[in-house]
């Protein structure tokens, strides 16, 4: 019987009226069908497409690595000439300026100048969007849209002149930001497929973090923790192997030097496995938790600020870096990166010349960590390009050296040395302020030459930061600006990896369902109803266009056998019911049944039509996501 001409009329759906599949989705297939087909090359490759990706992931890793050691050049050069060689006696900042007052007012407007360059470049010519790159990557990942703009890569490229200039800022976010861009192009380039694209992506972010550090098992763990989640081997092998060629590709390159050195030998002699020590380690995770919240704090509250500001767009970093320069006159270690403040600690503080266990000195620590949480929140708050790593390294450093200080005065007998404080906190501030505990251990625990005895003290230091970081602020760095766009991280994920995700509603619909009229009594609609095992019925006119959806629970408040013949499907049915279209997904269709009672959804042909294709229940979606999951229907076994 044909729809709508009576109370067990079945409708059959031919394949024709619901378009196969979207244009998008067309090609995306087409480009997964089509790779291995343009690419005949790949005969030869053992393995195939995944062979094929692990090829892909050692260009990744070239290419990076090349990207990072550059940036790491670059930056140390200009700021050597700029902010230290000419402090050696007889020389100049700037030649033709002979008197200091005039260094010092160059000195401090040289942040301001690299606000303005960057400001005029990227938002007044480029027109590009302000903010940090790495939360753009993370969306990019979470969302499955894996065709990342070069753009971003030229936004991240201007942090040099943040950084060079003297602006509080480090290289490790945008050669992440960096990273993952060449492995959007390079995997778009392969034409594979869009899951095997977002690994490429994987792979740069962990070949900059491995380029910038020489660190490429922390690299791999920042990937997989910060933006992939994801510890699949066809995952993991790829990834491995790109940090590890951009770390061996920047050492070539710039041979022997380390951002950060190792620890002495008797500095780690002062490491023991103690139930003092680890105490010691354990607190010190509270203040260093503190630290990395209060940097997440004062970087948004600085956005804001600057946000509020009735001044040109490219004008702001600017402003924020004249604030810098005049901050960095009296506190000159915040200047740029900071890392030679880190190596300062941990080559230096032993020599009573430089450093003195006093009350003073941990006072002084403690101020340069607040003073670079400052400066880092003008130059990024203000709108200038960089990434926040750099200072949640040089601010744990500070905190740790403080905190060592401190624990020496008071357990003289018991406490390592400070440089150890230095290099766990570190890790604590990186993992409070960044949300990244385990690349965040990796990273420090590679830094100082994968020392074993520095384990039990991260452990307990990160352990702690992360637990207090979470009660005083929600969301890192990097997430805290997507939720303030509405944009959940941990949602997204979840949505990506839910089965129901990936199968359209045309795929899970009823193409047969019986349909009534609206004028038919409910004496008709209680024969349909015994005489089919559906819950729930299509209320539509002769055109098959919906009038309403009627389902057991509406019929408990008309159920009246002496009115049966008064009352008519158009007075039991939802007049208004939620309906969905057949590309939208499983998942989207069980969260429109979670804000209505009914039990099924009306399908129309397309978004504002109300023609009726479908009918789409709680049990479909439910089976659908059992067989998509490997678990079989529900009730099965």
């Amino acid at each position: 019987m044909e729809a709508g001409t009576g109370p067990s009329g079945n409708r059959e759906l031919e394949d024709q009226d619901v378009p196969d599949e979207s244009e998008s989705g067309g090609r995306d297939s087409r480009r997964r069908r089509g790779s291995l087909r343009r690419g005949g090359f790949l005969r030869y490759i053992p393995g195939g497409e995944q062979g094929f990706l692990l090829v892909l992931s050692v260009v990744v890793g070239l290419l990076v690595g090349s990207i990072g050691a550059l940036f790491r050049w670059l930056i140390s050069v200009s700021h050597h000439f700029f902010f230290e060689a000419h402090r050696r006696p007889g020389t100049q900042l700037i030649p033709f300026l002979g008197d200091t007052a005039s260094q010092m007012v160059v000195q401090a407007t040289l942040p301001a100048i690299g606000g303005l360059i960057v400001g005029l470049v990227i938002y007044r010519m480029l027109s590009l969007t302000g903010g940090h790159g790495v939360p753009s990557v993370m969306r990019a990942v979470a969302t499955g849209n894996v065709n990342l703009s070069p753009y971003m890569a030229v936004k991240s490229s201007s942090s040099i002149v943040t950084i060079t200039s003297g602006g509080s800022a480090g290289t490790e976010g945008p050669s992440v930001e960096i990273g993952g861009v060449v492995g959007s192009l390079v995997g778009r380039w392969g034409q594979l497929s869009r899951e095997r694209v977002g690994t490429l992506i994987g792979c740069g972010a962990a070949s900059g973090i491995a380029a910038i550090f020489n660190t490429p098992i922390g690299g791999v763990f920042l990937a997989l923790e910060l933006l992939m989640r994801d510890f699949a081997a066809r995952t993991f092998g790829p990834v491995v192997i790109a940090a590890v060629v951009a770390s061996v590709t920047s050492q070539a390159l710039l041979p022997e030097d380390p951002v950060i050195p190792p620890a002495s030998e008797a500095v780690m002699q002062t490491v023991q496995a103690t139930g003092y020590q680890v105490i010691m380690f354990g607190l010190m995770g509270l203040v260093c938790g503190v630290g990395g919240a209060l940097l997440v704090f004062f970087l948004y509250r600085m956005h804001d600020l600057f946000h509020s500001m009735r001044v040109p767009l490219w004008m702001k970093p600017a402003i924020g870096g004249l604030g810098v320069g005049i901050v960095g006159l009296a506190f000159p270690n915040v200047i740029g990166e900071g890392y030679e403040f880190v190596r300062t600690i941990l080559r230096d503080f032993p020599d009573p010349e430089r450093f003195t266990v006093t009350p003073a000195t941990a006072l002084l620590f403690m101020f340069i960590a607040f003073v670079k949480i400052l400066v880092t929140s003008l130059t990024l708050g203000s709108g200038g390009t960089g990434g926040s790593f750099a200072p949640a390294m040089v601010t744990g450093a500070s905190i740790g050296a403080g905190f060592g200080v401190l624990s020496n005065m008071a357990f003289p007998e018991a406490a390592p040395a400070v440089p150890v404080f230095a290099l766990v906190g570190m890790a604590g501030t990186v993992c409070s302020s960044l949300n990244v505990p385990i690349a965040g251990i990796l990273i420090v625990y590679e830094i100082a030459g994968a020392d074993y005895r520095l384990v039990l003290p991260l452990m307990s230091t990160v352990a702690v930061s992360a637990l207090v970081a979470a009660g005083l602020r929600q969301g890192s760095v990097y997430t805290l600006s997507l939720l303030r766009d509405g944009f959940d991280v941990e949602k997204a994920l979840r949505r990506r990896d839910d089965p129901l995700v990936q199968i359209p509603v045309r795929k899970i619909m009823r193409r047969k369902f019986t349909t009534l009229r609206p004028e038919e009594n409910l004496r008709s609609i209680l024969h349909a109803f015994s005489d089919s095992q559906d819950d729930a019925f299509i209320v539509a006119d002769e055109k098959g266009n919906l009038q309403g959806l009627i389902s057991a629970r509406d019929l408990r408040g008309v159920l009246n056998v002496e009115m049966a013949d008064a009352i008519i499907a158009a007075d039991a049915a939802d007049s208004h019911p939620l309906t969905i279209t057949p590309d939208r997904s499983g998942r989207e269709a069980l969260e429109l049944l979670g804000q209505t009672d009914a039990d099924a959804l009306p399908v129309v042909a397309r978004q504002g039509s109300r023609k009726v294709v479908g009918l789409v229940t709680r049990v479909d979606l439910l089976a659908a996501y059992g067989e998509a999951s490997g678990q079989g229907a529900p009730g099965q076994i």
